[in-house]
């Protein structure tokens, strides 16, 4: 009977003691943020969080009125003293836990971003999945509140123009766990996605709003990085050669010329009319390392599956032997733009951010050990060899070219 009794008293003890959650944070006291922008300003950190403004309604914005989010600034010497900084301003605690986004400021990007990170992954509620963008040619708060698109919240504006990378592989899409690998990986330099504010063509010309109207975000191109510290950019065409090689293509397309002759020559003048256009349907992408006596090759074999998307050149799709010259055209434009991405980093950047290093190392690990202080500097003097194959699945409904 005592032992019963003894073990009733103690699960009524855990009941007690386990209900409830000591920490727990009602929403309507928490500042949720969606998007964070960093900046060094005069030597100290600025933070600028785009928090939900949780009295915004679908009626508000019926009528006009409101907005569907706020912004908050803090400053301080490190990230969490400038947290801390914004509840002298604002009236909730900043929570980072629906944080989709993360900005940085160019100077603070040239700086370096590795001392300026680790609150971010000490806090538990921040996002290791948050996507990094680095604001080109401007501070972080400069390119926030800018929606030219259909979202009525400006972070999911940004937020949707990343994951068009799946359409259009002119951009990347970096988070902060991948920026921190490629950081630690021996050879492997971090690539980060950029963002920029660029003045729109207004053809709405009754809208009444001249703000934000008159401008939208492009994220085309990428931001390299030499360990921490932003040392260029990239334009779009560069991009997609670098999401070839890392082997990121899921969808895209390649717009290529044709020549029927030797002869032929692109126009001049005018719209091209031979030039055709593929939908990238698949794409492999295999790296590789050779040493050939004190020659490192660097190697690339892409193979791509795609569907015709638009032909503009007398060419019958249904003439197997036309198919392949559609397909030889295509892969030998991929080939040169890739080699002139593989150049420009070499030449320009001497910084190895498509991941041959670890290939290296991989294959010859004891080399690499003697080697591996000097890797940037033997990519940077390397051949390269690139072989691309691809198949056109696809030719659409018509065999024949509508001119």
């Amino acid at each position: 009977m005592k032992k019963k009794i003894m073990v009733l008293i103690f699960y009524m003890i855990a009941v007690i003691s386990l209900t409830g959650c000591f920490d727990a944070n009602e929403l309507d006291e928490l500042g949720i943020s969606l998007i964070l922008g960093f900046d060094v300003v005069e030597d100290k950190l600025l933070i600028t969080a785009e928090v939900v403004d949780p009295q915004y309604s679908s009626s508000s914005s019926d009528t006009g009125e409101g907005s569907t989010v706020k912004y908050v600034q803090g400053i301080g010497n490190t990230v969490f003293e400038a947290f801390r900084d914004i509840t002298l301003k604002f009236d909730r605690r900043i929570y980072a836990a629906h944080n989709k986004v993360l900005i940085f400021g160019e100077e603070l990007a040239r700086s370096g971003l590795i001392t300026h990170i680790d609150q971010l992954f000490r806090d538990r509620e921040q996002r290791e999945s948050a996507f990094m963008l680095i604001a080109k040619g401007a501070r972080a708060y400069e390119v926030m509140g800018v929606n030219s698109g259909l979202e009525t919240v400006p972070a999911n504006y940004i937020l949707d123009l990343i994951k068009n990378i799946n359409n259009n592989p002119k951009s990347i899409d970096t988070n902060i766990i991948s920026y921190m690998q490629h950081y630690y990986h021996e050879g492997h330099h971090p690539i980060v996605g950029v963002i920029e504010k660029k003045r729109k063509n207004v053809i709405d010309k009754t809208s009444e709003d001249k703000g934000s109207e008159e401008y939208e975000l492009s994220i085309i191109g990428s931001a390299i990085f030499r360990k921490d510290k932003l040392i260029g950019y990239l334009n779009g065409n560069d991009t997609k050669a670098v999401n070839y090689l890392l082997n990121n293509i899921e969808n895209g397309i390649i717009t290529f010329p044709i020549f029927n002759s030797s002869e032929e020559k692109v126009q001049s003048e005018g719209l091209p009319t031979n030039v055709s256009s593929v939908n990238v349907i698949k794409g492999k992408t295999k790296n590789d390392i050779e040493i050939n006596g004190d020659k490192v090759i660097l190697k690339t074999k892409i193979n791509i599956r795609a569907a015709l998307g638009e032909l503009i050149a007398k060419t019958d799709v249904s003439n197997e032997e036309d198919i392949r010259r559609l397909e030889d055209a295509c892969s030998k434009t991929v080939e040169v733009n890739i080699e002139s991405a593989v150049k420009k980093v070499q030449q320009e950047y001497g910084t190895d951010i498509f991941g041959f290093g670890m290939a290296f190392h991989h294959k010859y690990p004891k080399q690499w050990e003697k080697i591996k202080e000097n890797w940037d500097e033997i990519f940077k003097d390397a051949e390269f060899q690139i072989e691309v194959k691809t198949s056109i699945i696809r030719t659409g409904l018509i065999n024949k070219p509508t001119i």
